[in-house]
């Protein structure tokens, strides 16, 4: 039974990963792979885990792998008008290549001694006056060449793992190098396909690309052979071959016509798949996961189509390949017939057992060119991906002194139209710069063209300096807060502790469980938006640089925190730096020495506050500006009062407990600071159950036994060619060899009949299986609780859902075909062996015993080899996600390197797990061929030392023949065995996935529903909490505590409270995000707990802070269930004041597309066409200008007059309207009335609060 557990350091010290193979031992022990034995002595005694791995050989390491390579590919591309990726790689690894190959042509030659002295032996044995010397010397040569050959084999699959590990290792690397200088952030989907599917594919491509030519070797040395063996007969064997070129030559083509498809298909289902896990939370909250599942398994029934395309072609070539010797076969043997020969017992055994030898090879041809045409689309792929333009970094130019200069610049993002026109602007040190405009105006463009991240399509720019920069959605690593805030510098705490209080942090690091050693999760999911920011804002103070880009960052929190920072930091801690402040907050520009006005993407004004002033009678845009902020109110801030709901976020910690400051994060984190769940992982054996999984996902047992019997027809009727071929030989006359020719005919058609069939309904079988697996794990997926995101990194997630997704869909379809195929010619082999010569069992029953020992022994380390592997793949794409949504960020500190360096790290960590499994897999192989090829030494003596005569000489043949089969295939049906439980894995891993824990339903029953349409539900909005407590996990802390409170109908309610006061935890509750552990939530008088999450969530509007959108057009973003016509979808955009050409204008992946101010009227379009009774806002408009931000509240207000709702904003001057006020504290309501009646009290916490706020403005 699988035991499950987590990935821990060992439990015993191991110092096996102190050294590298290449430490261990001399030649002999790599010869014969003993330095594995200590490892795999402790895999035997417990569970492997990384840390008791050895090290990689140094030229093994991803850095020294990724030098080579970009060496050779920059060459490359120098030298040749059309770069070719492969010969890059050919000449960076094409040495370990070659001395692979001539260890193949060595295991090749000494393949062929066994069948040729067949008939030597046959004709021994059929003399009674050989002498036994001369049967021993057979025997001998027999030993020799089998040890030779199995040396020769494992060493040379060994050379192919190890160069498969360096293809992989440079693939992986160059797309992450690549991904850092392009011009525009790729599709995550896109580069995590090629980084997994077609990085696999090229590790798997070393030994197939052999076999395209050793396969000719084997071809041409057996054809010569059998010259030999049948004489002039055999030209029509080689003529048939002749006439398969053009058919082998047209099955190539078509598999890669339907390979390319196939695999842009899969990239489409990966990024749609990303993206939706990305903002897994705005589905949730919008209930919009069914469409999202319907959406991707679309994709995936066509993904299924074309792979269903793709697998009967590599089924038609597999039947054709494998018919191939039974074709040569019958020509050479009619063609012997028909030239008046007879076929004699020694000629057929020889000649069979030459075919066999070709059977291998050319069945795994299809496999061969499978690969080789897989790698040649994925090659395309990759040199397609190294092609796009990458980003110019911006120079210096002629600046002599700190600075930045536009001058008469245009810019457009990559195949975009222009963003940005003749822009001329020049800074210098000692200068704060504001950056204005309307939503859509360029604002944030102008940012990235200053970074270098916009290309420069005329006139020049130029910046010199140090740059720090705050994007307008802070990028956070999954690493403790003080690694975000120093972000690879050394650490100085004075410098640290000046950053953390100009970015009014302080007080946010008493409430973190660990402090600033916190674990703040990956994007920061565990922190509210303001506090991500400040971070942020901490990260650039701290890096002293010289230029400052701060895009909007006042926006995300706080009214008085903001007035602080732009004090304490903006002015005084940055004073004498260059800071470009992109900002909405207008009341900011009089303290500003420059001021930019953008309309349109040019620049409609610019100058110092007195001469924008005196400008602006003459300029609409300037002068509309300049009346907001003379109409601004007193706090400050721009927007005006709406009477919703506002939530007030102090900074002042009220307690040390496990918070969420984010409206649609579920976890906190718990008491060491460590937010993300380690990968757990299953050890022991892969579990029967696991087999039984993919059993019925493939459509049960009865389907199974329909696919074991064809597999043995197909068996029975290739053994029964064979034995027709032994009797014809012994038994038939000149008169009757038609007749037997014919019957071998027949059998022959019959048998690859039988072996099409039984591939087609495996591959069938499999298809469904794939199906059934993927669906049932998305839809699982989509069903975890929000708390399952938070703990688990999104890069792991991807890796279950692309890496192993990919090995069930096609490799362990393959490793199952070969394992039963094997296991039915080893169960005929032996049924042979033992029928023929009985006493072949008495060989047979020790080999037996040890192959299972040894097996045992192997299974025992593989299987964790394996899920080690599968592990430690997660954190390689885990920083590949993260490194793509930080990547501007990354682009302006210059830590390109530092992340690139952590990217080979954790990949050699992966590669480790890999390298060992393979040679393990040779250590296995090695020992099963020799005990094999002494098993079919024994036989060879056994049967020389028997009494000689002619009756003997032909069972003895067949006997022998068989023997050397049984070896052969047995060893081959256990190593299938060990590789299939090691792809089990990842039917294993998804399974997991697949039985997790879920939300709560997402419908409630029918007669449920029914009662609730039938009264309107929800038809007035009352909201009611009755003594409600909330936990985010077992054992934590109590967020909400008996918190009772009534909403009325259509009532504006603020609720405000310092942080951790238990604010974002109310909307969590009334969400179910989390489930009370004690009270009710009523809304309407139905308790939430009694209906289906999508009945609930359908019935609120939400409007995150953080806008999300989705790969697709406006319309699917404003409604994925094709609920309303065109009508109301114009409506909700205008009423949004979204400007659009059409309905169906493109959003690109997270609508990158867009501004964030463009994002966030699209959300709020959203909420508009809902037309919800209760609505939430999470300052619904922070990122958008005065002019905008008031037309929209003016919407706000005419729209939502008749809903209750609850806003959380960061401006105080919006509570003084709402009809109440909650005031939270400790999780439960300490005041709630008018904001008239509570300021009444002078010792309130409302008074406080607001009193805290006007010191804060007043300063």
């Amino acid at each position: 039974m699988t035991e499950w557990s987590p990935l821990l350091a060992a439990s015993e010290t191991s110092r096996l990963s102190d050294v590298c193979p290449n430490d261990v031992g001399g030649c002999g022990s790599s010869l014969f792979f003993s330095w594995l034995t200590p490892l795999l002595d402790l895999g035997n005694q417990r569970p492997l885990q990384l840390e008791d791995l050895y090290q990689l050989n140094p030229p093994d390491r991803a850095t020294g792998v990724f030098a080579s390579f970009e060496r050779e590919w920059r060459a490359e591309v120098a030298s040749a008008t059309a770069p070719r990726m492969w010969r890059a790689l050919a000449k960076a690894f094409g040495g370990p290549f070659v001395v692979a190959g001539a260890l193949k042509l060595l295991h090749i030659a000494s393949q062929f001694v066994g069948p040729l002295l067949i008939k030597s032996i046959v004709a021994y044995l059929g003399n009674p006056d050989a002498t036994l010397q001369e049967g021993l010397w057979y025997c001998a040569a027999i030993l020799i060449s089998g040890v030779l050959q199995s040396f020769a084999l494992r060493q040379y699959y060994f050379y192919c793992y190890e160069i498969g590990l360096r293809l992989r290792t440079a693939v992986v690397m160059s797309v992450y190098h690549k991904a850092l200088v392009l011009t525009t952030a790729p599709s995550t989907g896109e580069v995590t396909n090629l980084m997994s599917v077609d990085a696999q594919r090229l590790q798997e491509l070393p030994n197939y690309a052999h076999a395209m030519w050793f396969t000719v070797v084997q071809v041409a040395t057996a054809f010569y052979l059998m010259y030999l063996q049948l004489g002039v007969a055999f030209v029509a064997g080689i003529l048939v071959m002749l006439l398969l070129v053009p058919v082998t030559s047209a099955i190539s083509a078509w598999m890669r016509a339907l390979q390319e498809p196939l695999m842009t298909v899969k990239d489409d289902r990966q990024k749609v798949t990303f993206e939706v896990l990305a903002g897994i939370k705005v589905l949730k909250l919008q209930a919009w996961e069914p469409s999202f599942i319907a959406r991707i398994l679309a994709i995936r029934t066509t993904e299924l189509r074309k792979l269903r395309d793709y697998v009967f072609a590599k089924a038609y070539a597999g039947v054709l390949f494998n018919a191939v010797p039974s074709i040569v076969t019958v020509a050479a043997f009619a063609t012997y017939v028909y030239l008046g020969h007879n076929l004699d017992i020694g000629t057929a055994l020889t000649s069979v057992a030459l075919f066999e030898i070709l059977r291998v090879p050319l069945y795994n041809v299809p496999a061969a060119m499978n690969a080789v045409v897989e790698a040649a689309v994925s090659f395309r792929r990759l040199e397609a991906y190294n092609a796009l333009p990458e980003r110019v970094p911006v120079t210096p130019g002629d600046l002599t002194t700190v600075g930045i200069r536009l001058q008469d610049a245009s810019f457009a993002w990559e195949g975009h139209t222009p963003t940005l026109q003749r822009i001329s602007i020049s800074w210098g040190m000692d200068t704060l710069v504001a950056v204005v405009g309307r939503v859509g105006a360029g604002k944030s463009s102008l940012v990235q063209a200053v970074l270098g991240n916009l290309c420069c399509i005329g006139g020049s720019v130029h910046r010199k300096g140090s740059v720090a920069y705050v994007s307008q959605q802070p990028f956070i690593q999954n690493a403790t807060l003080r690694d975000n805030i120093t972000f690879g510098l050394p650490f100085e705490h004075a410098k640290y502790q000046e950053a953390v209080r100009v970015a009014s942090l302080a007080a946010d690091l008493h409430i973190l469980p660990g402090g600033d050693l916190t674990e703040i999760g990956e994007k920061g999911i565990n922190l509210s938006g303001g506090q991500r920011t400040r971070v942020a804002i901490a990260r650039a103070v701290y890096q002293d640089a010289d230029i400052y880009l701060l895009d909007d960052p006042l926006a995300a929190v706080d009214s008085h925190v903001g007035a602080d920072i732009f004090k304490q930091c903006i002015q005084t801690a940055l004073k004498g730096k260059l800071v470009v402040l992109v900002t909405n907050g207008l009341h900011f520009l009089k303290d500003c020495d420059d001021i930019v006005v953008l309309a349109d993407g040019c620049i409609a004004e610019h100058g110092s506050y007195a001469d924008l002033v005196a400008d602006a009678a003459v300029n609409p845009v300037l002068a509309a500006m300049l009346v907001s902020i003379q109409t601004a109110p007193a706090d400050g801030t721009t927007g005006v009062a709406t009477g919703t709901t506002t939530v007030i976020d102090d900074g002042t910690p009220p307690e040390r407990a496990p918070r969420t400051s984010n409206m649609v994060s579920a976890t906190s984190s718990g008491d060491s600071g460590v937010l993300m769940s380690t990968e757990d992982r299953a050890v022991g054996y892969v579990p029967w159950s696991t087999y039984r999984a993919w059993i019925s996902g493939c459509g049960g047992y009865g389907v199974a036994i329909c696919v074991i019997v064809a597999f043995a027809v197909a068996q029975a009727t290739q053994v029964a060619c064979t034995l027709w071929l032994s009797y014809w030989s012994q038994h038939a006359s000149s008169v009757d060899q038609r007749f037997y020719l014919g019957v071998f005919v027949v059998l022959n058609i019959g048998a690859t009949l039988a072996f099409y069939l039984r591939s087609i309904l495996f591959f069938v079988a499999a298809l469904v299986g794939a199906d059934t697996t993927f669906a049932s794990v998305l839809r699982r997926v989509l069903r975890a609780p929000v708390g399952f995101f938070d703990t688990t990194p999104l890069g792991r997630v991807v890796n279950r859902l692309s890496k192993d997704v990919y090995a069930v869909d096609e490799s362990l379809p393959a490793n199952w075909n070969f394992f039963l195929g094997s296991l039915a010619s080893l169960v005929s082999a032996v049924a042979m062996a033992v029928v023929a010569t009985p006493w072949f069992a008495v060989a047979l029953l020790p080999l037996c015993a040890f192959y299972y020992v040894a097996q045992k022994y192997y299974l025992a380390a593989s299987c964790e080899l394996q899920r080690l592997d599968a592990v430690s793949r997660s954190p390689v794409y885990a920083l590949l996600t993260e490194t793509l949504d930080g990547l501007a960020t990354i682009r302006a500190y210059e830590v390109q390197t530092a992340f690139a360096a952590k990217q080979a790290a954790l990949l050699d960590t992966n590669q480790r797990a890999y390298y060992l499994s393979c040679a393990s897999a040779c250590w296995l192989g090695l020992r099963l061929e020799c005990i094999g090829t002494v098993a079919a030494t024994i036989a060879a003596v056994l049967a020389v030392s028997a009494p000689h005569n002619a009756a003997f000489a032909g069972l003895a043949g067949v006997s022998l023949s068989y023997s050397f089969s049984v070896a052969q295939v047995l060893n081959w049906t256990v190593r299938c065995l060990a590789i299939l439980q090691t792809q089990m894995v990842s039917v294993e891993r998804l399974e997991a996935y697949a039985s997790m824990a879920t939300e709560a339903k997402w419908t409630a029953p029918q007669a449920v529903q029914a009662r609730l349409q039938a009264q309107g539900w929800p038809s007035e909005g009352c909201v009611v909490f009755e003594h409600v407590d909330l936990r985010y996990r077992s054992g934590l802390p109590r967020v909400l505590r008996d918190l009772s409170f009534a909403i009325r109908p259509k009532e504006k309610v603020g609720i405000v409270g310092r942080t951790g006061a238990g604010k974002s935890s109310l909307v969590v509750a009334l969400m179910r995000i989390v489930e009370p552990t004690r009270g009710r939530i009523l809304l309407d008088g139905v308790d939430v707990t009694t209906i289906g999450l999508h009945d609930l969530r359908d019935q609120i509007s939400i409007i995150p802070q953080d806008p999300v959108l989705f790969s697709g057009t406006i319309r699917s973003n404003l409604d994925p269930f094709g609920r309303y016509d065109d009508a109301a979808l114009w409506t909700a955009v205008k009423r949004a004041h979204f400007a659009v050409a059409a309905l169906d204008d493109k959003v690109d992946e997270r609508g990158h597309n867009f501004s964030v101010g463009e994002r966030q009227l699209i959300c709020i379009a959203r909420a508009l066409l809902k037309k919800s009774k209760v609505i939430l806002m999470d300052e619904a408009t922070a990122s958008i200008d005065a002019n905008t931000d008031r037309l929209i509240q003016q919407s706000i207000r005419e729209e939502f007059v008749e809903c209750t709702t609850l806003t959380i904003a960061h401006r105080i001057n919006t509570i003084l309207d709402c009809d109440r006020i909650l005031v939270m504290d400790k999780g439960s309501a300490a005041e709630f009335d008018a904001p008239a009646e509570l300021l009444k009290n002078p010792n309130g916490l409302f008074t406080d609060l607001v009193a805290h706020w006007r010191d804060s403005a007043d300063d």
